[in-house]
């Protein structure tokens, strides 16, 4: 690519709800920042990524159309220049104005996810890479790939890509049993958020002592991602209102962080209900990172929640939906700490537990984050090396 021109590069699969998404699209510009040439930013509008917030960071706005087999979105870029040249007045560039494509869905791409989704990204990522551009997945968890038709598309994404960052090794199997041999371009690194700094001159809901913060996610008990989630909500409020119950008796406060919206308030709400529990919602996801630095522990069902704790030296307990969850804490050092079956039980002992090792567990956490932070940086040289 030529040093003189201005990328316009485009970031998928972020969003402004979900605080772990919009820490990932703030990671990737804080890496681009570093680059040394210079960058323009390309969002796709969406439920989630409303043109206001779209604007406030200067974004061009990419006209795309995708229902189901339906995709018009590479079609716009073949219309004629002087109308795209119309368009760029409005701020609005096609798919062929795109120059890199930054891929940060964080988990998005399995078997659990519709098929159509999986087949039209390997398409448009075919498109870049015959077009000589750089499409980057950023690290995110894979898999798995069990039908043969998931397996071509995934192979296809392999071949093409400029660039698979797989964020952990159970993910790094499901990409292999896609493709015979996997090449150099495909590369293990972990999740590029940990080095995100809180925003601590945020106005911050203030706290009347030590605190834990609770991070509760609707995922857990959603249809979408478990067949027999509903019938585990209840089993998941009582958990999170023992611990909550638990820590007030430890002299704590407890805040149930929503770390997304609409979904996670209502979970927030109804474990309120149950336990002594202050409900927080900041839109600022730095700020967010900031108040969960502050707290003494946190219990994260949140990925992002977890690594906003633990990448700033506060313990964490996740619990886990997905092989995520213990490969991210296996990266901190606090796999134990990790639950996979989650009741009243199993997470106040884990609290306890917690507690009689804390002294012990913070140096561990200062030691690996500033190791996954070295990864990271690692990450972006290899990113950097493909757009200058």
């Amino acid at each position: 690519m030529s040093d003189a021109k201005t990328l316009k590069i485009e970031v998928k699969g972020v969003q402004f709800r979900n605080k772990g998404a919009y820490l990932m699209l703030l990671g990737c510009l804080q890496g681009l920042q570093q680059l040394g040439r210079p960058f323009e930013l390309v969002l796709s509008p969406g439920p989630n990524l409303p043109y206001r917030e779209r604007a406030q960071l200067g974004a061009w706005q990419k006209l795309s159309f995708r229902r189901k087999s339906i995709d018009l979105t590479p079609w716009f870029g073949k219309l004629p220049q002087a109308i795209r040249n119309t368009f760029a007045r409005y701020g609005i560039v096609t798919e062929r104005d795109v120059d890199v494509i930054l891929e940060a869905s964080g988990f998005a791409y399995g078997d659990q996810w519709p098929l159509q989704f999986l087949q039209n990204t390997a398409r448009e990522v075919k498109r870049f890479g015959e077009a000589g551009k750089p499409f980057i997945f950023m690290p995110q968890a894979f898999g798995p790939f069990q039908s043969a038709e998931s397996k071509a598309a995934m192979r296809d994404i392999i071949t093409h890509a400029r660039l698979v960052f797989v964020r952990d090794p159970v993910s790094l199997e499901h990409v292999k049993s896609c493709i015979d041999v996997l090449p150099d371009s495909v590369v293990l690194t972990p999740d590029f958020t940990v080095g995100l700094k809180g925003n601590t001159a945020a106005e911050l809901p203030a706290i009347d002592g030590p605190f834990a913060a609770l991070i509760p996610n609707n995922k857990v008990i959603s249809k979408f991602n478990h067949a027999n989630a509903e019938a585990q909500r209840t089993r998941y409020v009582e958990a999170f209102a023992a611990a909550a119950n638990q820590l007030t008796e430890l002299g704590m406060q407890v805040v149930l962080v929503n770390h997304e919206g609409k979904e996670d308030d209502l979970l927030c709400k109804e474990i309120a209900l149950l336990a002594p529990c202050q409900i927080i919602a900041i839109e600022d996801p730095l700020a967010v990172k900031a108040f969960i630095g502050k707290a003494e522990l946190a219990v994260s069902s949140r990925f992002h929640g977890a690594i906003n704790a633990l990448s700033q030296g506060v313990p964490c307990i996740a619990t886990s939906w997905s092989h995520k969850y213990h490969a991210m804490m296996t990266d901190f050092g606090m796999a134990d700490y990790c639950i996979e079956q989650l009741s009243a039980l199993t997470l106040t002992q884990k609290i306890s537990e917690l507690m009689a090792n804390k002294a012990q567990i913070q140096p561990v956490l200062a030691e690996n984050s500033a190791a996954l932070k070295a990864k990271n940086q690692l990450m972006w040289q290899k990113l950097w090396a493909e757009l200058k």
